[in-house]
């Protein structure tokens, strides 16, 4: 009896400790989905690098080049493909950079006993935002963009005074431009052209430019790329007085008074080698060649030439139109 009444006590608590479902239990899924990762990339790219020389169109402006920089995209509209497709993007970027050392390849080396140094100092801070809508097979931006030029360089001082005339007008404009920009791939190359029409100085710059990217690992890859550009009446945003100083008494070594650039400006060929230090972190190691063409090749006069328009002294702007092997380092951190 003692053990039945034992039993029955088991089994009572035993039913008591079960929970209370209310209807059958549902079997638990063969494929459970796991939740949608959060997104919280805020696509922001920021970057710090160093250049040996600093290439901007052709024209090498001097050595040991540093700067820094931030940009992104706002998706303004969604595309309907899968690929993207139909968005339409909002791009932003602000670079800085400046000359270490003041080492430029512009200034006079034959003019210091008169107080003219032989090297300035340059700084550019450039802001830009464009519209961008993918297409498809390709995708078509139009921005605007402000380049505001500092340091002696781009005020002239110390070419503004004796021997050449207080206020000679020599120096660097500001560069105010409008850019429509078109990016497609044909297989595994991309291409990328430009035109900008600069609206404070006048004159038109275009470039193409062609990469491929190599995988070598997951984390390393090669990308090799080239690019052309030609000027249309195109100053570089040089005032008319250097523009006339730096080409031996013409407009960029031509003949003609007033003006720019028309021609092909130079060819620049190179490799660039990043590595994903992780997921967000890239590191871009890169070798590259300048080669000026037409008219700015012309305007790479030997440094032991006059140097306009000075008969007899020597030092003219040669190294800024030369060809030049220049490398330099990335590191950019996305956001």
């Amino acid at each position: 009896m003692k053990l039945n009444a034992l039993l029955k006590t088991l089994g009572f608590l035993a039913l008591a400790a079960t929970p209370v479902v209310a209807g059958p239990s549902a079997p638990a899924p063969k494929n459970p989905i796991a939740p949608a990762p959060v997104d919280d990339d805020l696509g922001i790219t920021a970057s710090i690098g160093y250049d040996s020389n600093y290439v901007w169109r052709g024209i090498n402006y001097g050595q040991h080049w540093v700067r820094a920089g931030v940009n992104g995209a706002l998706l303004l509209v969604g595309g309907a493909a899968e690929d993207g497709a139909g968005s339409t993007s909002l791009l932003w970027d602000v670079n800085y950079g400046s000359l270490a050392g003041d080492q430029d390849h512009f200034s006079p080396n034959g003019l210091q006993t008169v107080g003219i140094k032989n090297t300035s100092s340059f700084q550019r801070l450039q802001l830009g935002a464009a519209i961008s809508h993918d297409f498809g097979p390709a995708s078509v931006s139009f921005g605007y963009s402000f380049i505001h030029n500092m340091g002696s360089l781009a005020n002239g001082s110390g070419l503004n005074q004796l021997p050449f005339g207080p206020g000679g007008g020599y120096g660097m404009n500001d560069i105010q431009q409008l850019t429509l920009g078109v990016n497609t791939n044909l297989g595994p190359i991309n291409l990328a052209s430009s035109a900008n029409y600069d609206l404070f100085n006048g004159g038109w710059y275009f470039d193409l430019t062609a990469k491929s990217t190599i995988t070598v690992t997951d984390a390393i890859s090669i990308v090799p790329h080239a690019g052309l550009g030609y000027g249309l009446n195109y100053n570089a945003g040089w005032t008319q007085a250097s523009r006339n100083l730096y080409g031996g008494g013409g407009i960029f070594g031509q003949s003609a008074a007033q003006g720019g650039i028309s021609g092909w400006t130079a060819l620049n060929v190179g490799i660039d080698f990043p590595i994903k230090l992780n997921s967000r972190a890239t590191l871009t190691p890169y070798v590259a060649f300048n080669v000026p063409m037409g008219p700015m090749k012309n305007m790479a006069r030997s440094a032991t030439n006059s140097y306009a328009p000075f008969p007899g002294v020597p030092g003219g702007p040669a190294t800024a139109f030369h060809s030049v092997c220049y490398y330099g380092v990335t590191l950019s951190v996305r956001f």
